[in-house]
C-alpha cells in the first residue's frame, strides 16, 4: 500500500472577488509532506510560496507569502481563541499542527474540529490590498 495517495481534509476560507462573496469549503490535500502537498497548497491558495501562522496550539493557518503585496487581494481579520488579531491576505487554509521532533507538519482536521471552526471562527473581510 502506497502512503503517497493518502489525503487529509483541511478547511479553506476565502473571498471570491468576482462574485464579491466569501466562501468556505473542505478540501483534500496530499498527507505526505513534500512536493505533492506543496503543489496542491500552492494551487488552492493561488500562490508560489506560503507563510504559516498559528490559529491556536492545535490549528495552523496557511496563507500566501505574497498576499499583502498583490493588489486586489482580500484582507481578512481573524481573531484567534486567545483574542490575538491576525490580518491575513488571500485565501486561508486551516490544517492541524502535527508536532514532530524537528518540525511542525500539516495534518488532517477532524470533522469535529472543522465543525468547531465553522461555529466559532471570528473572521471578517476588512478590505483589499491597494497598489
Amino acid at each position: 500500500m502506497s502512503f503517497s495517495n493518502k489525503e487529509i481534509q483541511v478547511y479553506i476560507v476565502g473571498f471570491d472577488v468576482e462574485k464579491m462573496s466569501p466562501f468556505a469549503k473542505i478540501e483534500k490535500i496530499p498527507s505526505a509532506i513534500g512536493p505533492e502537498q506543496t503543489k496542491v497548497i500552492h494551487t488552492v491558495l493561488d500562490c508560489e510560496g506560503i507563510d504559516i501562522v498559528d490559529y491556536n496550539d492545535d490549528i495552523a493557518i496557511v496563507v500566501s507569502d505574497r498576499g499583502m503585496v498583490e493588489e486586489g487581494t482580500p484582507i481578512f481579520e481573524v481573531t484567534t481563541p486567545d483574542n490575538t488579531v491576525l490580518r491575513l491576505a488571500g485565501t486561508l487554509l486551516f490544517a492541524k499542527n502535527v508536532y514532530t521532533d524537528d518540525s511542525v507538519d500539516l495534518g488532517e482536521l477532524s470533522s469535529a474540529e472543522i465543525h468547531d471552526l465553522v461555529g466559532n471562527l471570528k473572521i471578517t473581510v476588512i478590505g483589499a490590498v491597494k497598489g
